[in-house]
């Protein structure tokens, strides 16, 4: 780790990553979070959310070196085949964890940026704690068993628990299997698999900042701060894995209540994991069908008139304590260069 931290810290002194924004100045970068967190740790359980203090020193220098643009911004840019900005740069949060309210929209706000927040609208209201995604992780990184038998694919796996390793790969594992179910075959599998792990330890306020879902009042409150909101499905459902029905109502459920809580066009989606292999060309013609005008991915890479406007490539940010790293992520240096926390 000492050696590739070395790395990328003599990457910027050469002036590495100023010469790839310079190169990637006609293409616009869109960024990807999913939480920020005023407390918690560097766990597997935190790995998608920034420390406060990191996401300031981020939104410093993005509010610096890019000219940050809002989403449908672009997106109409886009459309209407018009140039870009040099140095374009978006950022959107996906699932609408509270903290987004919380603890990110006032740094955005201190630094005057806009930002798009892709809903999952099922748990917007809701006291539930976590998408279905954390819920495997909650209870395979804090169960007191030290391994258990699992079924996936018809076969039973029998998953380690012993080692924190053990269970990284187990939640890995496990969330994979789960991703390509659809949602009542899901949702009985993690019953079973919370019925097989038995005791948990409780939820603490740490991970309840972490975990707990936004509330319609609060993105009502977020439009007034150049905030955009747009569609990441009704259940945070991986689109590829559902029937053509099923898919429309994840779509069209979350599209209305989004319109009508905030009385403005839901157009835009995200799709949830985003990978090449989470959706396909007839997850795209339904998004046509049904008004949305764009959706963004997990596909790495930067965008310009010739991305597929349905296909809009993101740059996911993690956590992490080096700058540096964050500065190999979004020249694009990163993947190029294999860097592990």
């Amino acid at each position: 780790m000492t050696l590739k931290k070395n790395v990328y810290a003599g990457l910027r002194r050469l002036g590495v990553y100023r010469f790839l924004r310079w190169w990637h100045r006609k293409q616009a970068v869109i960024l990807t979070y999913h939480g920020v967190i005023s407390n918690g740790d560097d766990s597997y359980l935190n790995r998608n959310s920034l420390s406060a203090e990191m996401f300031d020193q981020q939104m410093a220098y993005l509010k610096r070196h890019y000219h940050i643009m809002s989403l449908p911004e672009l997106v109409r840019r886009l459309v209407a085949r018009e140039p870009l900005p040099p140095y374009a740069l978006v950022i959107t949060f996906d699932d609408g964890f509270y903290n987004n309210y919380a603890v990110a929209a006032p740094i955005l706000r201190k630094y005057d940026l806009p930002a798009t927040i892709f809903l999952t609208t099922a748990f917007i209201n809701s006291p539930q704690l976590g998408l279905w995604t954390e819920r495997v992780d909650w209870l395979l990184q804090t169960a007191t068993t030290a391994g258990l038998a699992f079924a996936m694919d018809g076969e039973v796996q029998h998953l380690a628990l012993q080692t924190t390793r053990d269970r990284i790969i187990a939640s890995d594992l496990v969330r994979g299997y789960l991703k390509r179910l659809p949602p009542k075959a899901r949702e009985e599998a993690i019953a079973k698999l919370a019925e097989e792990i038995g005791v948990v330890r409780d939820l603490d306020g740490g991970v309840a900042e972490r975990y707990a879902f936004l509330t319609w009042d609060q993105v009502r409150e977020m439009q007034q701060w150049r905030i955009s909101f747009g569609s990441h499905t009704h259940t945070h459902s991986i689109m590829s894995g559902l029937s053509l029905a099923e898919a429309h109502f994840e779509l069209n459920e979350s599209r209305h209540l989004i319109e009508s809580e905030l009385g403005a066009p839901c157009t835009i989606f995200s799709y949830p994991n985003g990978s090449a292999r989470d959706f396909g060309k007839r997850d795209i013609e339904l998004l046509r069908k049904l008004g949305f005008v764009a959706a963004t991915s997990q596909l790495p890479g930067f965008n310009d008139h010739k991305t597929n406007l349905y296909a809009l490539r993101r740059i996911n940010i993690s956590r992490h304590r080096d700058f540096n790293y964050f500065l190999a992520k979004i020249s694009g240096m990163h993947s190029h260069v294999s860097y592990k926390a």
